[in-house]
C-alpha cells in the first residue's frame, strides 16, 4: 500500500549538484546578473483534507475529519486495523505542523512488564497501558510526526510505513507466547546522613 521513496540515488547526486552550483551560477561579466523573482514562503504543514486525501489514495478507508473537545482528527482503517491521526500545532488557515498516529489495543495480556518491554526495545512508537471504563487495560500505541515546511502529504510516506510496521508487531507480539520473566527486585538507592 505504501512506498519506500528512493532517497539514495537523490542523496549520491547532491554532492554533483553542489559541485556543479558555482559554474551554473556564472554569468558573463558584461551583462548584469538577471532578476531573481521573489522567493515564495513554503507552505507550512498540512491539512486534514490533504492528509486524508492522500491516504485514501493510499487505499485506506478514512472518515471527515472532525474535532473532539477542541482536537482535530481522522479515523483510518488501513484494511487491518483502525488508528487515527491527531493534528496539533495547526494555524488559522488549518495547516497544522504535526501530526501524531494514535491507536487503542484491548488485549488479553497486556501488562506494565509487556508494555515496558515493548518501550526499551522500540525507538519510534510508543505505548503505554490505561484502563478502560470497565476496568480492562488496555494499550494506547503513539508515533509523533513532525510536517516538513514546503512538502507536500508524499512526506508521509515513510512515517506511515514505520508506524502500519510497528503497530503490526505489536499487535503481533500479544499474540505470540512470551518469555517474560519475574521482575527484578526493586533497587534500594542509598541515603545519605543529615
Amino acid at each position: 500500500m505504501f512506498t519506500t521513496p528512493r532517497t539514495l540515488a537523490a542523496l549520491a547526486v547532491a554532492p554533483l549538484l553542489l559541485m556543479a552550483a558555482p559554474s551554473l551560477a556564472a554569468t558573463d561579466p558584461g551583462t548584469a546578473p538577471a532578476a531573481r523573482p521573489a522567493a515564495q514562503d513554503p507552505v507550512l504543514g498540512l491539512t486534514p483534507s490533504e492528509v486524508r486525501t492522500w491516504l485514501v489514495a493510499k487505499g485506506a478507508t478514512v472518515e471527515e475529519p472532525r474535532t473532539v473537545e477542541g482536537q482535530t482528527l481522522l479515523q483510518v482503517n488501513d484494511g487491518t486495523t483502525n488508528w487515527l491521526i491527531f493534528f496539533y500545532g495547526c494555524d488559522a488557515t488549518g495547516r497544522c505542523q504535526d501530526i501524531q498516529f494514535a491507536a487503542n489495543v484491548v488485549a488479553g495480556g497486556l501488562s506494565l512488564e509487556r508494555i515496558n518491554a515493548w518501550n526499551r526495545e522500540q525507538r519510534f512508537v510508543k505505548a503505554y497501558l490505561q484502563s478502560n471504563l470497565d476496568g480492562s487495560p488496555s494499550a494506547v500505541l503513539q508515533f509523533d510526526v513532525l510536517l516538513q515546511p514546503g512538502l507536500d502529504a508524499e512526506q508521509l510516506n515513510d512515517p506511515t510505513v514505520v508506524w502500519l510496521e510497528l503497530l503490526a508487531r505489536f499487535i503481533e507480539s500479544l499474540i505470540a507466547p512470551t518469555t517474560e520473566i519475574a521482575p527484578a527486585a526493586p533497587v534500594t538507592l542509598p541515603t545519605t546522613g543529615s
